[in-house]
């Protein structure tokens, strides 16, 4: 059987882009094309039909392969949902983006989340503004801090904050406050590491999230992280914050939040974790007016040790 050199050029230079790009270190470059990795996949699916219409047998399975490689590597296991016994908190997360002009339609789609506490990220002057403005009638307490450079942040809650500070972790605002909860008390981290997008960035994100492994770890009190994490869940560095800090992710692989339109996007940036001590009802994404994500809310509770 005869079979085309193109047939093999193709299985050939896939199969070894699919390896480099799954077992290459964490480095800056690989980790910005392994965060697509899951779209290739889909890509892969579609190369395996048009060679099963061209009876390239070698690319078929090339492709059939990779996409195997692929999946596993991306399979990052989220905690389950349990039943919720007694109440919890629903929490809430918006990234508004920074330049977005529909803040009244996101105050809107706040209000109809019921959410008890909302993380907001890309503040800045004027979004602190109107947030203020529009939620302080159903969110009496806050923790705002507004930046020009799309690292404003702020914490919006029902409940009155017990604790309520802002950290400064690698040059950027993270909030952390305590909050009562079915009788007792969870710490939550609104964050919003910063975006790889040299270097650098690379560098502090990294950081970002190994410093956020050690302040979980080292709290005796249940936490919940919440945030723009600038990470999909395969990058290293998202799974030694898990690893490092005993959280696990509520927001599965499969949840896309970013780059938004409507209900559509592309790669998962947006994450929920949760401590030991910690557990989970619901979880459902939503759309955020104007902004290029999704949002996310969740039915959260402490649970028996």
């Amino acid at each position: 059987m005869h079979t085309d050199h193109r047939e093999l050029q193709l299985a050939a230079v896939l199969l070894a882009v699919t390896c480099v790009l799954a077992f290459a270190p964490d480095a800056y470059l690989p980790m910005l094309v392994r965060s697509g990795m899951r779209i290739g996949a889909w890509v892969l699916l579609l190369v395996s039909l048009w060679c099963l219409w061209r009876r390239w047998w070698w690319g078929l399975g090339s492709t059939t392969l990779a996409s195997v490689i692929i999946l596993i590597h991306t399979q990052v296991p989220a905690l389950a949902p349990t039943t919720q016994l007694g109440h919890g908190l629903r929490v809430a997360h918006f990234n508004v983006l920074q330049p977005n002009r529909q803040r009244s339609e996101v105050i809107d789609a706040i209000l109809a989340t019921n959410a008890e506490l909302v993380s907001v990220q890309e503040v800045d002057e004027a979004w602190a503004a109107a947030l203020i403005d529009g939620l302080d009638g159903e969110f009496p307490h806050h923790h705002v801090v507004p930046r020009s450079d799309c690292y404003g942040i702020a914490l919006f809650s029902r409940r009155p904050f017990e604790q309520v500070a802002t950290l400064e972790v690698q040059g950027a605002p993270f909030i952390e406050a305590v909050v009562p909860a079915a009788e007792q008390r969870v710490r939550l981290l609104v964050v919003h590491a910063t975006s790889p997008t040299s270097l650098r960035h690379h560098q502090r994100r990294n950081a970002q999230l190994r410093e956020l492994s050690m302040l979980i770890a080292d709290s005796h009190l249940p936490t919940v992280l919440v945030g723009d994490l600038n990470t999909v869940h395969w990058d290293e560095a998202f799974r030694a914050l898990c690893v490092g800090s005993g959280s696990r992710p509520v927001v599965p692989a499969s949840s896309r939040t970013w780059p938004a339109i409507g209900p559509l996007a592309l790669i998962p940036l947006d994450h929920l974790l949760l401590s030991p001590g910690m557990g989970y009802s619901s979880l459902a994404l939503c759309d955020i007016p104007g902004s290029d994500h999704r949002g996310l809310v969740a039915d959260i509770f402490p649970v028996a040790p």
